[in-house]
């Protein structure tokens, strides 16, 4: 299950991975109601609130994020996703120095998690400017040169401020809105994409046999 968090930021190319293996890639939408209860895996996307915002469905986002951990159900939150997740699991979400946007080689996984590959560089996609403390227990998966903690995991939740579901559908989405560019030349947009549907391939991998889903 996807939930969405605004209408341009969908599941991309995760909701083609869902769909070939049978698992529930029905998409709460904006106007919906956050259920109560899911069987999970459930994917919390991104958007441009902030975690920290006065919110109603942020606040049940935070309940549905708590519930699936203390039952062992798969969580995968993706940038706002992955701060609403880190400030339910108490961390600390709080405005970062500097806003990361675009295409980039500076995340750096931690190798030794069965989430990720050896690839060298990484190539990411980046839009946020906020950024998160890691949650109490929790591990650190990921870092950048940028913002020491780019990703987590803690139980059955793994956060991603990065994006890696992105897709050549969204990114024409999001290029006209995307503050200070997609950090490539058009020449090499399709590159980009393929080292990144590479990454989360790999990821995706990964996620499936750490939660044997």
């Amino acid at each position: 299950m996807f939930i969405m968090n605004n209408p341009l930021e969908g599941p991309g190319y995760l909701a083609q991975l869902f769909a070939q293996d049978g698992l529930d890639d029905r998409i709460v939408s904006v106007g919906e109601d956050i259920p109560d209860v899911v069987a999970g895996p459930v994917v919390i996307l991104g958007g441009p609130q902030g975690a920290n915002d006065e919110s109603l469905r942020l606040r049940k986002l935070e309940q549905l994020i708590i519930r699936c951990y203390e039952r062992d159900i798969p969580v995968l939150g993706i940038c706002l996703g992955s701060q609403l997740a880190a400030k339910a699991l108490g961390g600390r979400v709080f405005r970062g120095a500097v806003q990361e946007t675009g295409f980039a080689s500076n995340v750096t996984p931690d190798h030794t998690c069965s989430l990720f590959g050896d690839k060298v560089p990484y190539v990411v996609f980046h839009w946020h400017h906020d950024t998160f403390e890691i949650p109490p227990g929790a591990r650190r998966i990921a870092t950048s040169t940028t913002y020491e903690n780019q990703a987590f995991v803690c139980g059955s939740v793994v956060g991603l401020q990065f994006h890696l579901e992105i897709d050549s559908s969204l990114l024409d989405v999001w290029r006209p809105i995307i503050p200070g560019g997609i950090g490539c030349e058009p020449s090499d947009v399709r590159y980009h994409l393929g080292l990144i549907r590479e990454n989360m391939d790999e990821f995706y991998a990964g996620y499936k046999r750490h939660y044997r889903i």
